[in-house]
C-alpha cells in the first residue's frame, strides 16, 4: 500500500447447544478448585509471570503490574484457539502449537506478524518460540527460562497467555521507545511537560518511522526529518494516518485549554493507538478488495493477471508487483499456465500490503478468515471434527462475500469427506487440508495455504532497510502482459487441491462435547483465579523489593 517512488520499486452442522449434563459443571468445578490451589501455590501460570518477572530485576514491577489489566485480554483472545490445538500425552503444549497459538493470536487482535512466530512460508517447526525477536529484549535468564519450558514439558494454558502478554508488553516497550528517542530528535524534555504541538510532532515523527521502517535509534535527524516531510508521497494515506493519530491524541487532552502535555500523557495516546491502529487501517485493505472484486474470474477469488495490470494500468497504482514477486509471495495461481491468476486473499495478506515496520512486528492487513476459523473454533471446541459437523457450521456461517444458509457443492462436500478419511473419520481443523478447504468454501476471504516451502514472504522492512523497495512492474512490462492473448474459458471448477495434509502433530482421539465443555469451563476458572492472583503476585514484589495417512502428510 506503499506508493512506488520510483516506476521500479515500492516501498511499501454443528447441532445446536446441547444441555451439558450436570456431572461435567461438577467436575469442571472440581477442577477449577484443584487450580486455585495450584495458583495460590505458584505452581501454574502465575508462577512463569512472577519466574519472568523476577528475571527482568527492577523492571519487573512494572511488568506485573501492567499484566494486571493486560493479560485479561490477551486471554481472551486465546480462548477460541485453545481446544483445538493438539497437545502432549501430559496434555501440554509443544513448541509448533504455542507458536502456531501465538501468530494467529497477534494476528487476529493485531493485524501484527511477529518476527520469530510467522513461519514465513516455511513449517511450524522450524524455530522455537522462545526465538521470537521481541524477546531479545529480555536477559538471557527469561530466554532460557522460555526454551527449557518449551524443550523440556511444553506449556500449559496459563503459560501461554503469559507468554502473549509478554510478547505484548516488549512490543508496546520497543514502542515507547522509539517515542522517546523523536524526543530526543526533537529536543524536548520527557522529564517536564512540553508544548502540545511538539509532543504532538513527536507522536507524527514516530508513525513516520514505524510507515518508513526507520530505525530511529539509527537514522541521523537530518534524515529522518527529510523521510517526515516526504512520507505522504510514498504513503498516500498518510494525511487519513494524521487525522487517526490527532483523534487519539485529542482524547487524551481533554482540556482545550492545555497548552502542554506530559511524556506520559502522550505514552498512554500512543498505547492507545496501538491498540486501535490495526483495525483502523484495515478498511484500506477492505477497499482494496473491493477494487479487485469487479475483476474477479467467476467466483473464483482470483483476478486474471492481465486484469490486474489492467487495473494498475487505469490508476489502481497498488497492483503493480512483478510477476517473480507474486509468485514468490504465493499469490499467483499458476495451476493454468496459460492463464495465471492472483489469489486475492494471499495477494491481500502478503507482505507487500503491509504498511509500518519495526524490528520486531510488520502490521499488515486483517485476515477475514481469522474471524471465520475462530467462529468454526469455538463452536468445535475440539482439535477435530466430523465432516458433516463442519459442513453445518459453514452453511450458517456467512461472510462479506458468501451468504449464510447456502448450499454447498457436491465436489465440495467430497472434498471435506476424504480429508477426514485419510483421519480416521474426522478433520483436524488445524491442519492443511482444512485450511485448503476453507479456501475452497470461502475464496474471497482465507487465503490458499500451500505447501511448506512452496513460497517466501518477503517484508518490506527487509527492502527498506538496504535502500530497496519491493519489486514492481513497469508500465511497459505490464502493457506486455495485457496485450498477450490468454484463454479465459476454462472449466469453472479450476481451484486448485493437493492432497498433502500438513499437521502440527499427530491427531489424538477426539473426545466427547462434554470433555469440550470440562475443558473451556476449566479454562476460563482457571484464568479468572490467575487474574485473582495476579495483584498478589505484584504486591508480593513489590515488598520485597522495598495415524497412516492416505495421502502424503507431514508434521510441521
Amino acid at each position: 500500500r506503499l506508493r512506488p517512488p520510483s516506476e521500479h520499486t515500492i516501498s511499501h452442522r454443528q447441532p445446536a447447544p446441547r444441555c451439558v449434563p450436570s456431572v461435567y459443571v461438577a467436575m469442571s468445578i472440581v477442577r477449577g478448585v484443584a487450580l486455585v490451589v495450584a495458583l495460590v501455590g505458584g505452581r501454574v501460570g502465575a508462577s512463569l509471570l512472577e519466574d519472568i518477572a523476577a528475571a527482568m530485576g527492577p523492571s519487573g514491577n512494572a511488568y506485573s503490574l501492567a499484566s494486571v489489566a493486560g493479560l485479561p485480554r490477551i486471554a481472551a483472545g486465546l480462548a477460541p484457539i485453545l481446544p483445538s490445538l493438539p497437545r502432549s500425552e501430559g496434555g501440554r503444549l509443544e513448541g509448533p502449537a504455542v507458536r502456531y497459538a501465538l501468530y494467529h493470536f497477534f494476528v487476529r487482535e493485531f493485524g501484527w506478524r511477529i518476527n520469530g512466530l510467522d513461519p514465513m512460508g516455511a513449517a511450524w517447526n522450524s524455530s522455537s518460540p522462545a526465538e521470537v525477536a521481541a524477546l531479545k529484549r529480555m536477559p538471557p535468564a527469561v530466554l532460557q527460562l522460555l526454551a527449557s519450558r518449551l524443550d523440556r514439558d511444553g506449556l500449559n494454558e496459563l503459560d501461554l497467555a503469559v507468554l502473549a502478554w509478554t510478547l505484548r508488553y516488549l512490543i508496546q516497550d520497543e514502542s515507547d521507545s522509539r517515542l522517546r528517542v523523536a524526543y530526543d530528535m526533537l529536543e524536548l524534555s520527557t522529564d517536564a511537560p512540553v508544548p502540545k504541538e511538539r509532543a504532538e510532532l513527536a507522536l507524527d515523527l514516530h508513525m513516520a518511522s514505524h510507515v518508513a521502517a526507520a530505525d530511529l535509534a539509527k537514522t541521523p535527524a537530518e534524515k529522518m526529518m527529510k523521510v517526515y516531510a516526504n512520507i505522504d508521497k510514498i504513503y498516500p494515506a498518510w494525511n487519513d494516518t494524521l487525522d487517526f493519530i490527532h483523534s487519539a491524541f485529542s482524547a487524551e487532552v481533554a482540556d482545550p485549554a492545555a497548552v502542554s502535555m506530559s511524556f506520559e500523557q502522550n505514552l498512554r495516546v500512543l498505547s492507545n493507538i496501538t491498540e486501535r491502529y490495526g483495525l483502523w487501517q484495515d478498511s484500506e485493505c477492505r477497499n482494496m478488495k473491493a477494487m479487485l472484486l469487479p475483476w474477479e474470474d467467476q467466483g473464483s477469488g482470483r483476478v486474471h493477471l492481465t486484469d490486474f495490470y489492467r487495473a494498475s494500468l487505469s490508476g489502481k497504482w497498488q497492483f503493480s508487483e512483478t510477476v517473480d514477486l507474486l509468485r514468490q509471495l504465493g499469490a499467483l495461481d499458476e495451476s493454468v499456465p496459460s492463464s495465471p491468476r492472483v489469489i486475492i486473499a494471499n495477494y491481500l495478506l502478503s507482505y507487500s500490503n503491509c504498511v509500518g515496520s519495526t524490528i520486531y512486528n510488520d502490521l499488515c492487513c486483517l485476515s477475514e478468515c481469522e474471524a471465520l476459523m475462530a467462529h468454526v473454533e469455538r463452536q468445535v471446541a475440539a482439535s477435530s471434527a466430523e465432516p458433516e459437523a463442519l459442513m453445518d457450521i459453514v452453511v450458517a456461517l456467512a461472510s462479506s462475500t458468501v451468504p449464510a444458509g447456502r448450499e454447498l457443492g457436491a465436489v465440495l462436500q467430497q472434498r471435506l469427506r476424504s480429508v477426514a478419511a485419510q483421519h480416521g473419520g474426522v478433520v483436524p481443523i488445524y491442519g492443511r487440508l482444512f485450511a485448503q478447504w476453507m479456501h475452497h468454501a470461502y475464496p474471497r476471504e482465507c487465503p490458499y495455504p500451500h505447501v511448506v516451502g512452496a513460497t517466501q514472504q518477503i517484508t518490506p522492512a527487509h527492502y527498506l532497510r538496504q535502500g530497496d523497495g519491493l519489486r514492481v512492474a513497469s508500465a511497459e512490462e505490464m502493457k506486455v502482459v495485457v496485450e498477450r492473448p490468454e484463454r479465459k474459458d476454462h472449466p469453472q471448477e479450476t481451484l486448485p487441491w493437493d492432497s498433502q495434509e500438513e499437521l502440527l502433530a499427530p491427531p489424538s482421539p477426539r473426545a466427547p462435547i462434554g470433555f469440550a465443555v470440562l475443558h473451556l469451563g476449566t479454562s476460563a476458572v482457571a484464568m479468572g483465579l490467575l487474574m485473582a492472583s495476579l495483584l498478589g503476585v505484584t504486591v508480593r514484589r513489590r515488598r520485597s523489593a522495598a495415524k497412516p495417512a492416505v495421502a502424503p502428510q507431514i508434521f510441521v
